[in-house]
């Protein structure tokens, strides 16, 4: 084990985070990242009370903070951004300078995908060997929080060996470490900072651990659980989370798929009693799982088990459901139109709220259905830009939701995107809609012809004629 860290780590029950904090309680923090999530948190630190440096090898994103003209897709940040730019808030090129003339250095780094399935490093590492040489220069203790998520051992084995050379001294008396990885989901992200489900810290010392709960404290704007654990732990316990998500996700979905296949059955009611013990969360029969999270956590807690010899079978079964409903979807469309059908598709997002692409159902459907002969028309709020960048001409790209109507001789919705109730329905009464969301309100469906609630109760459905042979097999 690395010198220094210590197991004081322990579950603590929940417990209100004092948010009264006198004013020698703020610290000075440095942000390492101010990438779509890194922004947000040093914004977050600074409308909390933190005196806060932000650091990032983009000048534009230095320069948008410094005068507090950077763009964000995030609700809540631009007015936040303009509250403390320039007060509580300064961002620099000059990562020995923000280390310096602060108490503690966040994180938040991409950890790219690599080749065997696991997070890449290099751009932590970079950071680290930054803060590590600025640490040497100084005399009062310093604590390194690593936000990014990381594979488990990453601290123990790689970061802070690094961080420690670097530094030219040991974590304990003047050099603190806290894995603090944080919940969130982009169009969510303030939320998720201010208002979390839980707190986790794998810290390397109690008094790591302690400056770290006061570095979120005035932040949280309700009652957080804190759980206290060892590096190792913490990294298990983020990488875990992802992939018990995914695994809710795609059992509901298997619901899904199966009452959109049986007469008179709603996933709703199904997944609304099952909830009732399991919880509600992530437990909805929908659309695939994408972004630039699930997917890639499950690979790399695949991979990682792999390494060590254990059966990954659990996190890849999931993605392989994942893939096999998007392609179970995809065919019901295929069902419901012929070559030369225009398909409009509302919601190209991951998930609602952000213009991230990535890994998105909606994306992936629109290039399946143009591969397969569909003219498609596309809308999305906010990722309409990003979109163009990735089909180009090979879709259409409706202005507005009711435009995306007025071309549709299908409607698919993807996202259960609030603007969608407002639409004028009346424009597809007779247009076949499918409603993977089950998310318009009975006052529009009413007025269409053809409405498909995917998964929902849908008393035009039969039973597949083969299916009596087939339960007959299945209960001798």
């Amino acid at each position: 084990m690395v010198s220094g860290l210590t197991r004081f780590a322990i579950y603590m029950k929940p417990y209100r985070l004092n948010i009264n904090l006198k004013n020698n309680s703020m610290k000075r923090v440095s942000v390492f990242g101010l990438g779509k999530v890194g922004h947000v948190l040093a914004i977050c630190l600074a409308a909390a009370g933190h005196q806060v440096i932000g650091v990032d090898p983009d000048d534009k994103i230095v320069k948008g903070i410094n005068t507090g003209t950077l763009v964000s897709f995030e609700p809540g940040v631009a007015r936040r951004l303009q509250k403390v730019f320039g007060k509580k808030l300064t961002a620099t090129l000059d990562a020995e300078k923000a280390v310096l003339e602060s108490d503690i250095s966040c994180i938040i780094v991409p950890t790219p995908s690599n080749a065997s399935g696991g997070f890449s490093l290099q751009y932590v590492l970079k950071v680290i060997r930054s803060i590590g040489r600025a640490i040497a220069r100084k005399k009062t203790y310093h604590l390194v929080l690593v936000i990014s998520t990381v594979l488990p051992g990453s601290s123990e084995f790689v970061i802070i060996p690094e961080l420690e050379q670097a530094a030219g001294k040991k974590l304990g008396a003047n050099l603190g470490y806290c894995y603090n990885p944080i919940f969130i989901a982009l169009g969510e992200v303030v939320k998720g900072l201010i208002e979390p489900d839980y707190l986790l810290i794998g810290e390397s010392s109690k008094r790591a651990g302690d400056m770290t709960i006061t570095l979120h404290a005035p932040l949280i704007k309700k009652t957080a659980p804190i759980m206290r654990q060892m590096p190792i732990e913490a990294e298990i316990t983020k990488i875990a989370s992802n992939t018990h998500e995914t695994m809710r996700v795609s059992f509901a979905n298997m619901l899904c798929a199966l009452t959109a296949q049986v007469p008179g059955a709603n996933v709703d009611q199904v997944t609304g009693a099952l909830a009732h013990r399991m919880g509600k969360r992530f437990f909805v029969g929908a659309t695939p799982y994408g972004g630039p999270c699930w997917p890639r956590d499950n690979r790399a807690l695949a991979a990682f088990m792999d390494s060590l010899g254990l059966g990954s079978m659990l996190p890849k079964t999931i993605d392989l459901y994942n893939a096999w409903y998007a392609k179970f979807i995809r065919q019901q469309i295929l069902d419901l139109t012929k070559k030369g059908t225009r398909v409009s598709i509302l919601g190209l997002a991951y998930k609602v709220g952000t213009p991230n692409i990535e890994r998105a159902f909606g994306m992936d459907l629109a290039r399946w259905l143009v591969i397969a002969g569909r003219k498609v028309v596309v809308w999305d709020p906010l990722a309409i830009a990003a979109a163009r960048q990735v089909l180009g001409h090979k879709v259409r790209y409706a202005l507005s939701g009711n435009g995306c109507l007025e071309m549709a001789e299908l409607v698919v919705i993807i996202n259960p995107l609030p603007e969608l109730n407002q639409l004028d329905w009346s424009k597809v009464t007779g247009t076949p809609v499918l409603d993977l969301w089950r998310c318009l309100t009975t006052q529009n469906t009413t007025r269409l012809k053809h409405y498909f609630p995917w998964g929902g109760k849908n008393q035009k459905r039969v039973w597949p004629k083969q299916i009596s042979k087939t339960l007959r097999e299945l209960t001798k």
